[in-house]
């Protein structure tokens, strides 16, 4: 294996990562993500000026292009990495904090090791158990992801591959030692420079993906949920409910609408403004969210109302479901003052087979027992009685 082949292989790879961020601003420029891109450019840009800085060694004084070079490459794959594992999110200061410590922390140890004089073997050990340690914090920041798609863990099981050869190139440089170089003819480097190469063009591209999908999971959610409250919008409940609700007929199983209705949220605009008003509707919207539980769907009907599909239950469930709901809300603002005190009217109706089996018609009588439940006196419960 020659030398200019290494050599050739390593420009590729720099004229690679070149490709990429140009790929990466055209991106940027045609859509209207932004979560964490910029971060993932900057880090891919810091990697060609690193892998530059190798390239041009002797061009440029060699303690500035081994010092500045390296320190700049664990800079750039930290960035990326940070980018990859919080690519849905933007994280929280303190652990950015922490990772600009970690990597604080690397770079002074190699700082360190190459003034002491550690020779090349055992520096390229140390830098490729670093980056297979990068390698396998990407793969477990996707893999691990509470929401984890199928690219996530086919782009995690990339990472554990590079990671498990950075490992075998960290064992080959400390075997070597001394007589190690940045261009040591061997197959070994020329596989380290080619997977380095591939990974530049897999990351990217996958990167590119997990920003696509992110996009398309927003929109869809802008199509079904409620921009305020997060919960289902009335069209995408209705269309939910409608399914559930035909396969209930068919299995002769019970279930219950609920239509709520806040009482007197005028006064609550009028004296607090509207956004605290809006402020409530959400704390609602989640505390029932949490009270019906995973089974239930739970969307905004309109303003202020709010409607509940329960399946599988019956006037005697909804009842106490509907109890639930309001004890709960009592519960919270003897404890909570952070959020004005509301109440809530409640009107349901159970669907029945071979009674009533029609979905609007379940939901005008849950109305209509709302409706009485105001007129009532409000903060209660009336169910529709067939």
């Amino acid at each position: 294996m020659s030398l200019l082949d290494t050599y050739t292989v390593y420009f590729l790879t720099l004229l690679g990562n070149l490709v990429m961020l140009l790929m990466l601003v055209i991106f940027v420029k045609t859509t209207s993500f932004e979560g964490l891109m910029q971060h993932y450019i900057y880090g891919k840009l810091l990697q060609t000026i690193g892998a530059a800085l190798g390239l041009f060694r002797g061009a440029v004084p060699i303690d500035f292009s081994i010092i500045i070079g390296n320190s700049v490459i664990f800079i750039g794959v930290a960035l990326e990495v940070y980018s990859i594992v919080h690519v849905d999110r933007v994280p929280l200061k303190s652990v950015t904090r922490r990772w600009t410590q970690v990597v604080s922390v690397i770079i002074l140890v190699f700082t360190f090791i190459y003034l002491a004089g550690v020779n090349m073997g055992h520096r390229v050990f140390f830098c490729a158990m670093i980056l297979a340690l990068y390698s396998l914090t990407a793969a477990a920041g996707l893999f691990f992801h509470s929401a984890a798609t199928k690219l996530r863990k086919t782009l995690a099981l990339f990472f554990v591959f590079l990671a498990a050869h950075q490992v075998i190139r960290a064992l080959d440089g400390l075997l070597i030692g001394e007589s190690y170089t940045l261009f040591t003819a061997s197959l070994l480097q020329m596989i380290s420079f080619i997977s380095i190469y591939i990974h530049t063009l897999v990351s990217t591209m996958a990167y590119l993906l997990m920003t696509r999908e992110i996009i398309d999971i927003k929109l869809k959610e802008t199509a079904t949920k409620d921009y305020l409250t997060g919960i289902y919008n009335r069209m995408y409940f209705l269309q939910l409910s409608e399914k559930r609700f035909s396969l209930l007929i068919r299995q002769q199983k019970p279930a219950s609408i609920f239509m709520i209705d806040f009482d007197y949220f005028k006064v609550i605009n009028d004296t607090y403004g509207h956004i605290v008003g809006d402020k409530v509707l959400a704390h609602f919207s989640r505390e029932t969210q949490g009270i019906i539980g995973a089974d239930n769907l739970l969307g905004r009907y309109g303003g202020e109302e709010f409607i509940i599909f329960a399946p599988n239950t019956t006037a005697k469930d909804a009842l106490i479901l509907g109890q639930k709901i309001q004890a709960k809300l009592a519960l919270l603002f003897a404890n909570d003052v952070s959020i004005p005190k509301y109440t809530v009217s409640i009107g349901t109706a159970t669907m029945v087979p071979a009674i009533l089996t029609d979905m609007d018609n379940l939901i005008k009588q849950a109305d209509k027992a709302l409706l009485q439940a105001k007129k009532n006196g409000r903060n209660q419960i009336v169910q529709a009685i067939f």
